[in-house]
């Protein structure tokens, strides 16, 4: 992109700048936790733009989670309780929006608690994390076909999200009784392997606090090869190498903030309990082969009204280096970026509009 071209210079001193440390992550009982040995940490994007959207369509289907751009075409991903369907169809052509499909319920071709959703190679697909089930369709169908069948892939366990590599292959994170990040797993539910791992864990943290204090939105490179992750009560990215040995990196900033919390217990279940302290960090993401884009909140659980909802997108490149700060000119929920990198793509929460935005 030209525009990270043209300030080469001033990124080479931003990231020349950042010092590597050991990142602790404190919880109210003054615990440690070790969230990543090599972390480095910056104050400034060596660039900030202003991005003022333009409104496309009035979107009245329920809340964007998430959106996904396929040819002319924005499939969106929807969540709220009196949703009918899961997905929709815009057509950046048209300017229509299609009807909706993988209706909610527990019949047949029905999910109840779609969680979250992707494109991977010819699929798409979303996870219900009610049902513990993966519904996937062929991509194609899914935006010529009013009603696209799904095949449906039953799981033995819930997690907190998922990437489908292919039919039989899932990458999941928050699986509760692992130390690592990270499992590759089959249909079967069998481990392949699993990197990331939390190797300085308290002796009095609970594992199911830990994994639930550091629910994170991970995201698969489109050509393969690195997945990117981000927290949601943190503002650290890490970067995985899939292929052996296992490499990664990790970068905070430029706030800079830890994650706090106390230990809550319901039953047989330890759990984050947030505190006044509690931030949102990244709420959700996008991902080119060129670029990553995290919509990023910031807001305390004070103001919990409005902490799922970003007026910030940081941009980083695939070898974890700040690249540029989006300032947005509304609040917005769910994100995508054409592969071009130059359009943006989102919800806005205030007005009820699907929005895009040129960000280069």
């Amino acid at each position: 992109m030209s525009i990270y071209n043209n300030e080469k210079k001033n990124s080479r001193l931003t990231i020349l700048s950042m010092i590597p440390f050991f990142f602790l992550m404190a919880c109210k009982n003054k615990d440690k936790i070790v969230l990543h040995e090599n972390i480095t940490s910056f104050s400034k994007f060596p660039k900030e733009i202003n991005v003022s959207f333009k409104e496309l369509y009035e979107y009245n289907k329920g809340t964007p989670k998430s959106m996904h751009s396929l040819d002319s075409t924005l499939i969106i991903f929807n969540v709220s309780h009196k949703i009918e369907s899961f997905f929709y169809n815009y057509s950046l052509k048209t300017g229509q929006l299609s009807e909706g499909y993988l209706k909610k319920g527990r019949g047949p071709n029905e999910a109840i608690g779609g969680f979250c959703s992707g494109l991977s190679g010819n699929n798409l697909w979303a996870y219900d994390l009610t049902l513990k089930k993966i519904f996937i369709t062929d991509k194609t169908k899914a935006i010529t076909n009013n009603n696209p069948s799904f095949h449906v892939s039953p799981l033995k366990t819930d997690f907190y999200n998922i990437i489908l590599l292919d039919s039989n292959r899932f990458l999941v994170n928050g699986k509760e009784d692992s130390k690592f990040k990270i499992q590759e797993i089959d249909a079967s539910g069998e481990v392949i392997t699993e990197f990331g791992e939390f190797k300085h864990i308290p002796a009095d943290m609970p594992l199911g606090a830990l994994k639930d204090a550091c629910h994170s939105f991970f995201f698969l490179k489109p050509s393969g090869g690195k997945v990117a992750m981000s927290y949601l009560h943190t503002d650290v990215l890490e970067i995985y190498d899939m292929e052996k040995p296992f490499k990664s990196k990790a970068v905070q900033g430029p706030v800079g903030f830890d994650l706090d919390f106390k230990i809550g217990k319901r039953g047989k279940y330890n759990y984050m309990e947030k505190t006044d302290e509690t931030k949102k960090a990244f709420i959700a993401g996008a991902v080119t082969d060129k670029y990553i884009y995290l919509a990023y909140s910031g807001i305390s659980h004070t103001k919990k009204t409005d902490w799922s909802y970003a007026k910030f997108v940081y941009v980083y490149d695939w070898d974890g280096n700040p690249v540029k700060k989006l300032n947005l000119d509304r609040r917005i929920s769910g994100l995508t970026v054409s592969q071009d990198d130059k359009t943006m793509y989102s919800y806005d929460v205030d007005k009820g509009f699907l929005v895009e935005a040129k960000i280069n």
